[in-house]
This record gives structure tokens, C-alpha cells and sequence, in this order.
């Protein structure tokens, strides 16, 4: 016995109204994803670090001070204003932050710093030297803050 087998009349532009409907979904999420990864990118602990240096290099001493906590500003503030003006080349950013694992455990707030690999000039007298700093971080109202000025082994 042969069985022919009919389409429904309905189930072509279903399955593609279906299909666009997906797409859409999928161009939806990937979209929200792209502007979320924007949103937490600019204020990541990597881009408090080069706005920090960069202010320092163009000798805005409140631009990098908006970069430390602001309860350790104060203490901050000499150091900060005898760096302007140096060069920094941030030769790269390593952030150290809790596993995804730890995060759910609650364990999220501890051990969380960068470590910053520079090329310092400075601009009076044009030495040169390397450092690498460690800085811890401090998260308050959903933004990152160094702790300390990097490089100040005094605040």
C-alpha cells in the first residue's frame, strides 16, 4: 500500500514565519549580549587602570584620582600630583578576580587586583625604568576603584 504524503497548505509559510521569528530571537540576544559586554567593559577593572595612567600623562591630577576609592583620595593626592606628566606605556593588565565557582559560593569580594606591566619616562629628565605594580580593587555601586595610587608604596 502506498501512502502519499501531503503537506498541509499551512505548514511551509509556518515553518518559515517560524524560522524568521528565531532569527529575530537569536539577532535580539546577541545584540543585548554586544551592548551588555560594552556596558561592563568600560567599567572594568582594566579600563579604571588606563584612564588612571592616561589622566596621570596629561597631567589631569582629579582625573586620576576619580580612579582610587574615594576614601583613600586624600592620602593619594601628593603622590598623584608629583606623576603627572610622566609617560606610561601599559605594556599590559593582568586582573586577578575570585573563579565563577567562588562567586556563587559568596566568596566573590576577596583577592580581587590587577597587576599593571608599565614603561615609565619621566618627564623631567627622561628616565626610563619598568614596574609592575599589584593594586587591589574595590567594587562600590556597581563600579571598579583602585584601592591606592599604583606605584605609591606610601598611601
Amino acid at each position: 500500500m502506498d501512502r502519499k504524503l501531503t503537506r498541509s497548505p499551512l505548514s511551509r509559510p509556518t515553518a518559515l514565519a517560524t524560522a524568521w521569528v528565531m532569527l529575530a530571537m537569536t539577532a535580539l540576544l546577541v545584540t543585548l549580549g554586544a551592548l551588555q559586554d560594552a556596558a561592563s567593559r568600560a567599567s572594568s577593572p582594566e579600563a579604571v587602570v588606563r584612564q588612571y595612567f592616561q589622566a596621570l600623562e596629561a597631567g589631569d591630577a582629579e582625573g586620576a584620582l576619580v580612579q582610587i576609592q574615594p576614601t583613600a583620595r586624600a592620602a593619594a593626592r601628593p603622590f598623584v600630583q608629583n606623576n603627572v606628566r610622566n609617560k606610561y606605556v601599559i605594556a599590559g593588565i593582568a586582573a586577578q578576580q575570585p573563579s565563577l565557582l567562588a562567586r556563587l559560593r559568596g566568596q566573590g569580594d576577596a583577592g580581587q587586583s590587577v597587576t599593571v606591566f608599565l614603561d615609565i619616562t619621566q618627564a623631567v629628565g627622561g628616565e626610563q625604568w619598568q614596574a609592575s605594580p599589584q593594586v587591589p580593587l574595590v567594587e562600590a555601586r556597581g563600579r571598579w576603584y583602585l584601592s591606592r595610587a599604583p606605584l605609591d608604596i606610601g598611601s
